[in-house]
């Protein structure tokens, strides 16, 4: 099975709602020690650090075309708990409710990545040093609530 790692970061932080980026890098050795690694950025109107997160999360996912072992390197602690406790798989047995019975926020994200994460092997990293961390931290300071220009994404 082939390894690599996902990296993701956001513009905003905590639960406010508000006009954010999330940066997104997927990184495999291809082969003695070279490393490929591609990514985007993803702008959302009225999005929290969960929501972007989630998104770029997709995002990434959506790029893989075979099972992975991955490594998936986070800056939100609430998506690391959810994935590493495996929430989102209770959450869809409840019918994506909560044990309070109430709605899962960003149920629709959860569930397409439930069901593309279900086809790989996966780890979660929280806040742990990585390669990418300085630069993508720098590139969405300078894109901080700005929309998208040229061929970046608006989330949904």
């Amino acid at each position: 099975m082939k390894s690599l790692n996902i990296y993701i970061d956001t513009s905003l932080k905590g639960p406010r709602r508000g006009n954010g980026t999330c940066a997104y890098i997927i990184s495999c050795e291809v082969c003695a020690g070279k490393v490929a690694d591609t990514g985007g950025f993803v702008w959302r109107e009225d999005a929290t650090e969960n929501s972007l997160a989630l998104t770029g999360l997709l995002e990434a996912l959506r790029r893989l075309n075979t099972a992975c072992a991955i490594s998936i390197y986070l800056e939100c602690p609430y998506v690391a708990a959810a994935l590493r406790n495996g929430w989102y798989q209770e959450w869809r047995y409840n019918g994506w409710m909560t044990v309070k019975g109430k709605p899962v926020t960003d149920a629709g994200l959860w569930e397409e990545i439930e069901s593309l994460l279900c086809l790989n092997a996966y780890v979660v990293l929280l806040r742990e040093p990585h390669p990418y961390r300085e630069w993508m931290r720098r590139e969405l300071t300078m894109r901080k609530n700005k929309p998208p220009m040229g061929g970046e994404g608006k989330g949904r």
